[in-house]
């Protein structure tokens, strides 16, 4: 993997503690303003990592497939088809369907 692709993983992960583990391990609350730019700012801000970094990586192996499956993932993010499992477990499956048969 390249430094993008670790810095991507990097900054999904360190949200992910942000957003979902800390909350639950301290029992504190965040200030009003953060709570709205983490409801509202940070779930584009983790899609457009995911597009910068990863999508345009894929891009570059098989432009077909990382499009296909990237339509798949948004979606079914849009609408709501089985949650965000769902979407990126229907866009991974394409992906891999489409870029193994070429």
């Amino acid at each position: 993997m390249n430094d993008g692709v670790m810095t991507a993983i990097a900054a999904l992960l360190v949200t992910s503690l942000l957003v979902r583990v800390l909350p639950v391990l301290c029992d504190f609350q965040f200030p009003d303003g953060l709570v709205k730019w983490m409801e509202t700012i940070l779930p584009s801000a983790v899609f457009l990592n995911f597009i910068a970094y990863i999508f345009l990586q894929e891009m570059q192996v098989s432009a077909g497939a990382a499009l296909v499956s990237l339509g798949i993932t948004a979606l079914l993010a849009y609408l709501n088809l089985g949650g965000l499992f769902v979407g990126v477990l229907g866009g991974c499956i394409t992906y891999y369907l489409l870029s193994t048969s070429y």
